[in-house]
């Protein structure tokens, strides 16, 4: 459709069985990650998102792939330069952004300066997974984490990692406490009491799509599995960081 060009999707046949029958690492920015080495994380293929640049050791890890879809970047409350700091960090990542901004003005320059692609999923449950992960279409998705294993799903991944998804960030934030590695997003400060429950809701429907992408996993042989050190992510297999990334713990 005229609506997917619009958002310059059709590029995306690129990434179409990129990495068929491979491995690959979502990395969540929950405070689990302190707990563990995400420089083994170098030489695979990692999906890292939002203001993962600021972790120490990015730029030693060196993401294969950077995701940003939060409206926040469109509308300023988060600087442009977050890209520009992860490229200076990691010069030949390839950023998933969201294609609602592919035709606003502030991104042009970064279309020529950065190699992105670009994602249009929408945050419904709209017929979820009636069919297959489509990335040349706009289709159903989830927030940023999520965006991150449709992508290594329609990359042609077989099994998929993430880590970093605590799942109660918004019980640390409630009870004033660090929700991300790198402390709290500074713009919550200026939430009100309404934010609340409107994030509550929020957090529960992000619980069900997990649930429901667990499933659609399951349906299509792709092995997801939970690395995250902790949190309540429990829908599906878990299994030890180290233990997946060949480590011998020295004791």
């Amino acid at each position: 459709s005229g609506g997917s060009k619009g958002h310059g999707l059709s590029k995306n046949i690129e990434l179409k069985d990129r990495h068929k029958g491979r491995r690959a690492f979502i990395v969540g920015n929950g405070p689990s990650i302190k707990r563990q080495d995400l420089k083994l994380l170098k030489n695979e293929i990692s999906f890292f998102v939002n203001r993962a640049f600021v972790h120490e050791d990015y730029a030693i890890i060196k993401p294969t792939y950077h995701i940003v879809i939060d409206p926040k970047m469109a509308t300023g409350e988060w600087p442009l330069t977050f890209l520009d700091e992860t490229a200076g960090k990691n010069p030949d990542v390839i950023f998933l952004l969201n294609g609602l901004w592919y035709n606003l003005p502030q991104f042009q320059k970064y279309k020529k300066k950065y190699k992105i692609y670009w994602l249009c999923q929408n945050l419904f449950f709209q017929s979820y997974f009636r069919g297959k992960v489509d990335l040349t279409t706009i289709g159903v998705g989830g927030a940023v984490v999520e965006q991150g294993i449709l992508a290594a799903i329609y990359m042609g991944v077989k099994d998929v990692f993430f880590l970093g998804v605590d799942g109660n960030g918004l019980c640390y934030e409630l009870i004033q406490k660090d929700s991300h590695f790198y402390g709290r997003n500074p713009e919550n400060k200026t939430k009100d009491f309404r934010a609340i429950y409107k994030d509550l809701t929020m957090m529960s429907n992000s619980l069900r799509r997990w649930e429901m992408i667990g499933k659609y996993c399951v349906k299509k042989g792709v092995n997801l599995v939970n690395l995250t050190d902790g949190g309540i992510m429990d829908f599906c297999t878990r299994m030890n960081y180290e233990e997946i990334l060949d480590v011998k713990r020295v004791h």
